[in-house]
């Protein structure tokens, strides 16, 4: 679902300077009613950009998957992709070199431009994001 509030998030996380968004984002790792470790990135705001693509049985594989997207670079070992859902909005998912999703947006855009800023946000914020152990 294409939230209402994505212009209003559009504002706070993209009329941010590239050094304030790095200063304040932050990854979020916790259990899931499943019992396995999750993460979430989180913008300034406290809207989720983007969640892992999966739960976690060992909460050292779920930093690992922090790991991969703070340290990601375009290239074979992982990618960013913009795609079109069946619901015609754009979202994007970091894939590791093997192909898993290691993350994924968390919401859908109107617009393909929407999504691609979302991915170059989380490239420069999430190098530097803070990562927290939270409880659900």
């Amino acid at each position: 679902m294409v939230r209402t509030g994505l212009a209003a998030l559009a504002v706070v996380l993209f009329g941010l300077t590239a050094s304030a968004q790095e200063s304040k984002m932050k990854f979020e790792l916790f259990k899931g009613k499943d019992d396995l470790t999750h993460w979430r990135l989180k913008a300034p705001n406290g809207a989720i950009l983007a969640t892992a693509g999966q739960g976690y049985k060992a909460e050292a594989d779920a930093r690992n998957g922090i790991a991969l997207l703070q340290l990601q670079k375009a290239g074979a070992e992982a990618t960013f992709e913009v795609f079109e859902d069946a619901k015609k909005e754009h979202r994007w998912r970091f894939k590791a070199g093997n192909g898993q999703i290691v993350a994924a947006s968390s919401e859908g855009y109107k617009a393909k431009a929407d999504a691609e800023k979302a991915v170059e946000a989380i490239r420069t914020g999430a190098a530097t994001a803070e990562v927290v152990n939270v409880k659900e």
